[in-house]
């Protein structure tokens, strides 16, 4: 079983599932951090007070306790005490104002830290240490703590930077390209005017002449334009004579500026357009007077694209193919947060040495830099996931339903387009995610194909190091030249041609294999630009393959034998050249081979594993290939709301909503990647068999056998958490948590505070319902209006009590003190839930359905050999849905069953159904899976072969003790005086139209009568001109104020309509009324 799937276990044996974010991170605080600080100093402006920034490093993730100690912190300690898990950071800072300089190291702020990554506390600890520390060996991290709860920067994907787009849209003709230098994207377009001069737009300056902003740049040269563009057509020289009298960079310089509105004297037009061009014209080269001929010449370049693409109906940039997106990591987004907040750190810095100045005071550099601000920014951009650019959902909380839904949230990649509209493209599958993307794996409704998962093996490029200059000799090395031959880029910019492209790239593939490039450099041809494209940029979707040279796979039967005995790793075969990781732009001229026996001479690459293709969830589904694809959609959905183990340190975590299964099982029938990764359990083995039962599982429904049940099939036990924390108000006012006295404001009645004990605190296994106290807290009258009262009553009921409706046992109690000193108890209320009819039960195959019946066991048909089945399913789910999987499973799983064994059922590569069928056959059943049965009332035999095998079934979290809701009279909104709506506020049944056409269609009057008459009130209107009348109550007498008559009819309205009325009022329109007599 392991020895196809070789290659596949070792990388997940080997490799986090989360790593690239944890990378992207660990870049951040190693590499990143101290570029920004770099960046900033040559950027500060240093005119009245000087400050230098030096080094920058990170601490170890501590807490700052209330009594001034330091203490470091673990993971679960900061989740107990509702704090940030966060680090300090240090930077050296020396700044020089007038008379005083002064240099020290100091912190400017606190930035929170992913867990597992190298900053963190557990890093480089075993199994058991992380066990000591109450940790989950296997938490695979990749989460933020912020106030208690884990936030998981949602991977983002966005159009790729420093690469041109060729569309057509509104204005014609465009080529467009995001030159990205740090955080900032400037976007400059090429287009055409319909004289034929060619013109750019990039920042503020719009629809510059292109020729002259190329002589600007230094290439004056008509010839030198010419050669660079090599498009001998009547357009360019349209445009070359144009401006043919524009001889010097000046005069072109000159233009420009008075064709952007720049005024002054000439020095001074000069002074201001310079930088401009310099620093807002393709950033992303350089911005200074340096690269001004390595941007003339890409701008050459782009402008011979734009041609082409205006000859060439077939050159075109399709937005959706992958080489031209790029997936922002935890990494990228946190470098833009920290760059802002560093920024505003510096002004802020300036601004108070100024005030400190004015005063003539002296100062100490460790109390100008102010870190809670900086701290505060970060931590509420991640806990709310508002980020800079206005850009919200950034960060998410963390899906706990069970293991494999945190995986799956942490690997989970979100398109920046809205969910609102259509774009049918964007949502498509393209051929460029195979192996990259689930194909099956998104959500349905508005965000279905705009929310992606990674394919098991796909991972992220993070930055890497490089020397520029060594690589610049690779290419030269290899066939770069400057005089003709077609484009070369590199991230963006063009840095020579080659005569012979496909010979060129195969060289620099050689050269990276044998590890001379960084492995994750991307060389692929763009065959309708004619271009090689290099690149080393972050945020490309990278896959793993075997190379293949000659017709031979280089992961040979030896290679295999040393993986297999681990002398050697993962990393070995990619630093050998056996495996390479190739990006979508080199994947188009590469020839894969699925299979060894495929492989013919023209392949160039072989595929790793069929699996390679599904994600994470997918890839367990047992014999998933076999499915329809929109319900494997469906079964991936259902695989993540199972009920199991969500942490194997749930005992000491207080989670909201998770529930635990009491006894899950490992399947019998399972992908290989379930053992691998050692997964969490989350479902049980049932017997199924496949047909009707009574009525009871038409329509999806299932019946369960009611012994099973009881012998503890589906048992699980939801956990909710209860908490309540001692506030420190002003003028030492503080909360207390107590038993409540008789005399405080609020007193509820004696029986609801029985289970607390002289802590204030429910006792563990106190068996609470609804309404009564879990934890008794009284707090301090906090304002004027209350403090009148203080003689009677100083304080008032604020004990957090039991929901309404809900029942549960105290099953632990956690008292700490949160980061400010406050004292918090938190309870943990635990409640058995066992299968109930309405209970949501579903397998991997997208075959979901409700609990109809619980049967008696003694009702239920059985087999010749006694055997009962714990749920039947309703045969009529089969056929449309064309589950196929699903039967072939209850086959595998009875084979498994009977002889013993685990079953292989891996999509693409599992046991064959014939060998199966025959393994059954061989142990006296029969061989199609179907048996006879019994009927369990009458004990006749049955017509029909009923069939019957092994399943794995998963117990989802909606349960109808979540869900079922009622109530009769109760709170009801103040404005409109409606029922307030929703359950968990105790709200009402809304009885809408479509209720209402019901029971009108049964003509059921007089209930409709009381249903819609509870919100009564009366209004009086005048009989003679309809308007609203007025009843005077202390006069004793209603009239109307518009005619003056005394002849006003009281009406009995709804309470609603009433409002309306008054309110149209208040608009200044009038309403008036038409009375007539109902008896008449």
């Amino acid at each position: 079983m392991t020895n196809k799937h070789l290659l596949v276990n070792k990388y997940l044996e080997q490799h986090s599932l989360v790593e690239s974010n944890i990378k992207s991170f660990n870049d951040f605080t190693e590499n990143r951090m101290q570029q920004i600080v770099d960046e900033l100093n040559d950027n500060i402006n240093n005119e009245e007070v000087e400050i230098k920034f030096g080094k920058i490093r990170m601490g170890k993730p501590n807490l700052i306790e209330a009594d001034g100690s330091i203490n470091d912190i673990m993971p679960v300690e900061a989740k107990l005490r509702n704090t940030t898990y966060s680090a300090p950071i240090f930077v050296e800072l020396s700044v020089q104002f007038g008379e005083q300089a002064d240099s020290a190291e100091v912190e400017i702020g606190r930035i929170p830290v992913i867990v597992r990554s190298k900053a963190c506390n557990t890093t480089g600890m075993t199994k058991e240490e992380l066990r000591e520390n109450y940790m989950d060996p296997l938490d695979p991290g990749g989460y933020f703590l912020v106030n208690g709860n884990e936030r998981i920067m949602v991977m983002a994907e966005d159009l790729a930077p420093n690469q041109p787009f060729i569309e057509d849209g509104r204005l014609g003709l465009t080529l467009r390209m995001f030159s990205q230098r740090g955080p900032y994207r400037i976007p400059t377009t090429i287009s055409e005017t319909k004289e034929g001069i060619l013109e750019v737009s990039f920042s503020r300056l719009k629809n510059i002449p292109a020729i002259p902003l190329i002589k600007a740049l230094g290439m004056t040269k008509e010839s030198e334009i010419a050669k660079h563009v090599e498009k001998e057509d009547d357009g360019v020289i349209v445009n070359l004579y144009e401006f043919a009298n524009l001889q010097n960079s000046e005069d072109a310089l000159m233009y420009l500026a008075e064709k952007t509105n720049i005024h002054g004297t000439d020095k001074e037009m000069l002074d201001r357009i310079t930088p401009r061009v310099d620093q807002y014209l393709l950033p992303h080269i350089g911005i200074d007077k340096k690269s001004r001929e390595e941007k003339a010449i890409t701008l050459c370049k782009l402008l011979k694209q734009y041609l082409g693409a205006k000859h060439d109906d077939k050159i075109r940039t399709d937005k959706d193919h992958y080489r031209n997106k790029r997936i922002k990591l935890s990494g990228n987004l946190l470098s833009d947060l920290f760059r802002v907040n560093l920024n505003i750190l510096v002004k802020d810095i300036q601004y108070t040495l100024q005030k400190v100045a004015k005063r003539k005071k002296f100062y100490s550099i460790k109390t100008i830099a102010k870190s809670t601000l900086f701290t505060h920014r970060v931590q509420s951009a991640i806990a709310t996931g508002s980020w800079i650019g206005e850009r919200n959902g950034v960060t998410q909380n963390m899906a706990k339903n069970n293991y494999l839904d945190m995986l799956s949230h942490l690997q989970r990649v979100s398109s920046m387009l809205p969910g609102t509209q259509e774009n049918f493209a964007a949502r498509t599958l393209h051929p460029t995610h195979y192996g990259r993307f689930c194909p099956t794996e998104t959500p349905e409704g508005t965000e279905i194909g705009l929310r992606k998962n990674l394919s098991v093996l796909a991972k992220i490029s993070t930055s890497n190091e490089f020397d520029e200059t060594k690589v610049i000799n690779h290419f030269e090395s290899s066939g770069l030249n400057k005089e003709n031959g077609n484009d070369v880029f590199f991230n963006g910019k063009f840095v020579g041609l080659v005569e012979d492209k496909n010979n060129f790239v195969k060289k620099l593939r050689m050269i990276r294999r044998a590890g001379n490039l960084p492995n994750e450099f991307g060389i692929g041809i763009n065959n309708s630009l004619n271009a090689v494209v290099i690149s080393s940029e972050v945020g490309r979707v990278l896959r793993p393959l075997i190379v293949v040279e000659n017709g031979e796979s280089k992961f040979t039967k030896e290679k295999a034998e040393l993986l297999e005995k681990n002398e050697i790793t993962w990393e070995d075969l990619i630093s050998q050249g056996v495996i390479e990781y190739i990006d979508a732009s080199e994947e188009e001229d590469a020839l894969v081979a699925n299979t060894d026996e495929d492989i013919t001479a023209e392949h160039t690459h072989l595929e790793i594993d069929k699996l390679s293709l599904f994600g994470l969830v997918t890839s367990l589904v047992p014999y998933g290939n076999h499915d329809q694809s929109s319900r494997l959609n469906r079964g991936s959905k259902t695989l993540k709301q199972s009920l199991g183990i969500y942490a194997g340190n749930f005992l000491v975590r207080l989670d909201t909503n998770v529930s635990i299964l009491n006894y899950p099982q490992n399947p019998i029938v399972k992908s290989f990647v379930y053992d691998t990764l050692n997964i969490y359990p989350a479902g049980q083995n049932l017997i199924v068999a496949i047909m009707p039962y009574d009525g009871y599982n038409m329509e999806d429904a299932i019946v369960l056998n009611k012994a099973s049940v009881d012998r503890g099939m589906g048992r699980s036990t939801y956990l909710k958490p209860y908490r309540a924390t001692e506030m420190n108000y002003a003028g030492g006012l503080k909360d207390e948590i107590v038993i409540p006295d008789k005399d405080v404001s609020g007193y509820r009645t004696e029986e609801s505070y029985r289970f607390l004990e002289d802590d204030g605190i429910a006792y563990p296994e106190a068996a609470i319902s609804g309404g009564e106290i879990v934890i008794g807290k009284t707090t301090p009258p906090k304002f004027l209006s209350e403090a009148r009262d203080i003689s009677i009553q100083s304080k008032k009921e604020g004990s957090t009590a039991m929901k309404q409706g809900e029942t549960g046992i105290v099953d632990a109690v956690f008292v700490t003190a949160d980061s400010e000193g406050n004292k918090i108890a938190q309870t943990r209320i635990r409640d058995t839930r066992i299968p109930e009819p309405g209970d949501k039960f579903a397998t991997p195959h997208g075959q979901k359905g409700v609990i109809g019946h619980l049967a008696d066991s003694k009702d239920i048909p059985f087999t010749v050999n006694g055997i009962k089945p714990d749920l039947i399913f309703n045969p009529h789910g089969i056929p449309s849905r064309m589950t196929v999987g699903y039967l072939i499973e209850l086959l595998a799983g009875k084979v498994g069953a009977v002889s013993g064994r685990f079953v292989d059922g891996t999509p693409f590569s599992g046991e064959k159904v014939e060998d199966l069928e025959e393994e059954l056959s061989d142990m006296g059943f029969s061989f199609d899976g179907k048996e006879t049965m019994y009927d369990g009332v009458t004990g006749k035999k049955m017509d029909a072969k009923i069939y019957i095998g092994n399943m794995y079934y998963l117990k989802l979290l909606h349960m109808v003790k979540n869900k079922m809701h009622a109530r009769a009279s109760g709170k009801v909104a103040l404005l409109t005086r409606q029922p307030v709506e929703g359950r968990a506020r105790g709200g009402a049944l809304r009885l809408g139209e479509m209720e209402q056409q019901a029971l009108v269609g049964h003509g059921a009057a007089s209930l409709l009568k009381e249903r819609y008459d509870s919100d009564k009130s009366i209004i009086h209107v005048c009989s003679k001109c309809g308007n609203l009348g007025i009843k005077d109550g202390i006069r004793n007498k209603t009239y109307c104020s518009v005619c003056n008559g005394n002849e006003v009819e009281p009406i009995e309205v709804s309470y609603a309509f009433k409002l309306l009325v008054e309110e149209l009022l208040g608009l200044h329109i009038n309403t008036t009324f038409e009375l007539k007599n109902k008896y008449e």
